[in-house]
């Protein structure tokens, strides 16, 4: 839920991300939410696979097409290194598109993975259908298990490009790749997985900037309006509330009413039935309206 009744827009905020984040998620999740941590977990390792699957398949995009993965576009330290110690950071091309781009589609993949799970549409209007939810999650699996899989290979394949000693089969991959031909994985094949420290770069990006900023989005609503389910955000939910209240309200403001009326032509009538006093009575009297005060409105 997008908000919590009593709740301020930062509390509500707080309490949507740590629901929703992938990572704070597994531990500060409110007890009473549907999502279970098993479930959670499942989630992260097809965060982790299809990081891994969109980091490297990147790669492999830019072999394909002779791109130079490692171009160089500006470096960080450069003037420092000789007082500070720290190496000279390089940035290529290839690790903008991995930071920006690719750490973008990462965060969408969790955003839909995580709502696929939750089936969060089957949860609007009080009504769950438990049979859509089983097959939310069922579909989330069945996702995160290709996820694994395609990353696996891609992995794999980066691997045996990045090591360049002896028995290396780079340009066997690269032959297979350019030729756009399934290269068959030997597992006595050479690798380096050196790479991989890399991929944490954008996997910190995808989980602790653009999630974050992309929930935010949500949460305001801006995207629905205010108004379409899922993408009304806090607004939309708000408003809910308020209808809610209110048509608790109206039928005890009704009620409230009638008694008064009836209360009030039985103090009128005489012992004779004589409705003389009612007819010079108005409706607008204030001692007559004095009564309906608001004890009646709960």
């Amino acid at each position: 839920a997008y908000h919590f009744p009593g709740n301020t827009w930062c509390q509500d905020w707080m309490q949507y991300l740590s629901n929703t984040h992938t990572v704070l998620g597994l531990f500060f999740h409110h007890p009473l939410h549907p999502m279970r941590f098993q479930e959670r977990l499942v989630i992260l390792i097809g965060s982790i696979a299809i990081g891994l699957t969109i980091s490297n398949l990147t790669y492999l995009y830019f072999i394909r097409n002779g791109f130079a993965v490692e171009e160089e576009v500006f470096t960080l330290n450069s003037h420092h290194t000789e007082y500070t110690g720290i190496p000279v950071v390089s940035i290529t091309t290839l690790m903008i598109t991995l930071w920006t781009l690719g750490s973008f589609l990462h965060t969408c993949f969790d955003l839909g993975l995580w709502h696929m799970k939750a089936c969060t549409i089957c949860r609007y209007q009080g009504r769950i259908d438990e049979r859509t939810v089983q097959w939310g999650r069922v579909a989330g699996l069945f996702i995160v298990m290709i996820s694994i899989f395609s990353g696996g290979y891609a992995v794999l394949l980066r691997a045996g490009i990045e090591y360049k000693g002896e028995g290396s089969v780079a340009e066997e991959v690269q032959e297979s790749i350019m030729g756009n031909e399934v290269y068959h994985v030997k597992f006595e094949d050479p690798r380096s997985f050196k790479f991989l420290l890399g991929y944490l770069v954008e996997f910190v990006l995808a989980l602790f900037v653009y999630y974050p900023l992309a929930v935010t989005i949500l949460f305001s609503g801006v995207l629905g309006f205010g108004r379409f389910p899922l993408l009304g955000g806090r607004p939309r939910e708000m408003k809910r509330e308020s209808q809610y209240e209110l048509s608790k309200r109206e039928p005890k403001i009704l009620k409230a009413a009638n008694i008064e009326s009836e209360e009030h032509i039985n103090g009128i009538v005489g012992d004779d039935g004589s409705m003389d006093d009612y007819k010079t009575m108005s409706y607008r009297d204030d001692e007559s309206r004095s009564r309906f005060d608001d004890s009646h409105i709960i």
